[in-house]
């Protein structure tokens, strides 16, 4: 009876281990499915700062071209601006895609497209003479706007390279934390299945000796009668009835 209630009590013991062992697995297995989103997130980070970088340098030489271009006026500097401006152009489609999961940054880049485009138009009615030069003298010379609007395309872009550094740094942090996790996580899992097959084990072992024992002990009772005892029960008898 007392050896029952003992089994049973190992044996609940074993199911209970046995269901948080599924839920740490469980657990366990939708950190590691966070922790791949989050590593997507950071690797689309780094390519967003990245690009963003890029663009930067381009633009700058965007604006180099176009300065040296309003003073000099050398159709050299004039073809250096416009494929730089081609390029400036290709690199921020490229991260209008990479920011499409993010507003904010978006929004950054679409107000840059239009101050570079603006600025290809300033570039391209200096290049026109202007029918009316008494207008031109009045308003402020395409070079100050010019500058104006790269002032504006420096600041958007240097915002966007500081958000996007800030958000890497983040994610990168959440990534190697969350990594942590999931590496505990699944060494917990396996010192809890571990200790699970060695208490398997011991509680096997003990059972086929316990069962070893009570077979031997059976063994014992059942067991004929020896060869001496045969012959003292037989000397016995008749010395009884002389008596």
């Amino acid at each position: 009876m007392q050896s029952s209630i003992i089994s049973a009590r190992v044996t609940s013991a074993f199911i209970a281990v046995l269901v948080i062992l599924v839920l740490a697995f469980v657990a366990s297995v939708h950190s590691a499915s966070r922790l791949v989103e989050l590593d997507g997130a950071a690797a689309r980070s780094r390519d967003v700062l990245t690009e963003a970088s890029v663009t930067r340098v381009i633009l700058h030489e965007l604006e180099s071209a176009r300065q040296g271009y309003f003073y000099t006026r050398q159709k050299p500097l004039l073809a250096i601006y416009l494929t730089a401006t081609k390029d400036a152009v290709a690199h921020l489609d490229r991260l209008r895609d990479l920011t499409a999961g993010d507003a904010v940054q978006r929004r950054r880049v679409d107000a840059v497209r239009p101050l570079v485009a603006q600025q290809v138009t300033l570039l391209t009615e200096a290049i026109v003479p202007h029918p009316e030069p008494s207008a031109a003298q009045a308003s402020p010379s395409a070079a100050d706007e010019g500058t104006i609007l790269s002032e504006q395309i420096r600041g958007l872009m240097g915002e966007l390279e500081d958000d996007a550094r800030d958000r890497l740094h983040d994610r990168e942090a959440e990534v190697n934390a969350r990594r942590v996790k999931v590496i505990r996580g699944f060494g917990a899992i396996a010192l809890i299945g571990l200790l699970m097959l060695g208490g398997a084990y011991y509680l096997l072992d003990r059972d086929a000796a316990v069962h070893a024992a009570v077979l031997k002990e059976l063994h014992s009772y059942t067991r004929p009668p020896s060869s001496t005892s045969a012959a003292t029960a037989v000397t016995v008898t008749p010395q009884s009835e002389a008596g």
